[in-house]
């Protein structure tokens, strides 16, 4: 009897990664993912600098990556100085899943693990290197980039750390960060709140498309965040989406200005599943071909840029969209103007990053997402 209790306990360990391993196999595009990852091999020295550039001159002695630059000792609202971020963890990590190195991935994933990942299974949205307790509350698009990064790494190297990790922040996730069947921004772990509105932008969908292989529950909180993104939608005239979606009152809340890389990560989810709006797609061509570029802010009455600021991210995410819509064309004219944007100058201490050399003004997020325009891949949800 004690035999047959040990030998079913074993069987229900064993169980999950055996499902998690069938589920990978039939539900990832190997041709173009695992045997076949074709990346351009235009960019390579560029992308080689802005590597070397995150790692020696924006991250830590653990290797968490740096959200600015300049340090600044000042605790702001916002992250700031030598703060590290699950944004910038989940972005790194699902760059060294595209280039296949486990070594430098396991440097991330301990890092989220094991300072990051809160008791609860959420991941707390910024820390420093010596204070773990900067946050007491999550980001969910953060949280769910690293899961999707985790489900990849999995696949490729089988290692049981990473689903057991993912499948942590994945009940989590349900448990804190859903509201009335929709995903929310974030939860409070100190004061227990659960936030009741949802940037459209956090919405990501193929990573919730993914996770409803392994909990049914995403399934309709995939749905639901198809209908709020759908009804978010602003005209033809004006191809883009509202940004925040108040779930306790179902409406948008109204903002006059649209920003560019908010919009853009949510068409960026769109084009994941196959859902992005051929309307939206000739607004991103437009501007490139006859707007003299993609600036960081809209007016949403008139549709007409605000400022003439440009940023690298919004030129990286472009790419990817451009990419996945199978526009090599538009891809590398997306990737002409951020590469625009890159230090070239070798005695300055930015060389090799995206950055502002007058002002030392540099963001973890733009080198970040530069790396991910770097290794774009085409086709439908091969954007991994």
């Amino acid at each position: 009897m004690k035999k047959n209790i040990i030998i079913i306990c074993i069987i229900m360990l064993i169980i999950p990664f055996v499902v998690l391993t069938i589920w990978c196999k039939y539900n990832f595009d190997k041709k173009d993912f695992i045997n076949h990852m074709k990346f351009s091999k235009d960019y390579l020295e560029e992308e080689k600098n802005c590597l070397k550039f995150i790692k020696e001159k924006m991250s830590s002695k653990s290797g968490g990556i740096y959200t600015n630059y300049l340090e600044n000792k000042r605790i702001e609202k916002v992250a700031s100085g030598h703060e590290i971020l699950s944004e910038s963890e989940g972005l790194i990590m699902l760059y060294y899943v595209r280039t296949r190195d486990k070594d430098e991935f396991d440097k991330h994933f301990d890092i989220v693990k094991n300072k990051m990942l809160n008791k609860t299974g959420l991941v707390k949205w910024r820390i420093k290197e010596d204070n773990y307790n900067l946050a007491y509350s999550n980001a969910t698009i953060d949280d769910l980039r690293i899961i999707r990064s985790l489900i990849y790494a999995y696949d490729i190297w089988k290692d049981k750390r990473y689903y057991k990790t993912l499948k942590k922040i994945s009940e989590a996730l349900l448990k804190f960060n859903v509201y009335k069947n929709c995903l929310n921004n974030y939860f409070d772990i100190k004061h227990k709140y659960k936030a009741k509105e949802i940037d459209i932008s956090y919405i990501d969908l193929y990573t919730m498309k993914l996770l409803s292989n392994i909990d049914r529950q995403w399934d309709k909180i995939y749905k639901k965040g198809i209908q709020v993104i759908n009804k978010g939608y602003l005209s033809d005239k004006l191809p883009l989406y509202k940004k925040t979606y108040d779930i306790e009152k179902n409406k948008y809340l109204d903002k006059d200005v649209i920003n560019s890389i908010d919009v853009l990560l949510v068409v960026l989810h769109l084009s994941e599943v196959g859902l992005v709006k051929k309307e939206t797609l000739e607004w991103i061509k437009d501007q490139m071909i006859y707007g003299g570029g993609i600036y960081a802010e809209y007016d949403i009455k008139t549709g007409k840029a605000i400022n003439d600021v440009e940023c690298t991210a919004i030129y990286a995410i472009a790419a990817r969209i451009a990419k996945i819509a199978g526009d090599e064309s538009l891809y590398k004219l997306l990737v002409k103007k951020m590469l625009s944007l890159q230090v070239l100058d070798k005695s300055s201490p930015l060389y090799g990053g995206f950055g502002e050399t007058s002002t030392l003004k540099v963001y973890s997020f733009d080198n970040l997402q530069a790396l991910l325009a770097f290794k774009a891949l085409g086709g439908l949800n091969d954007e991994k």
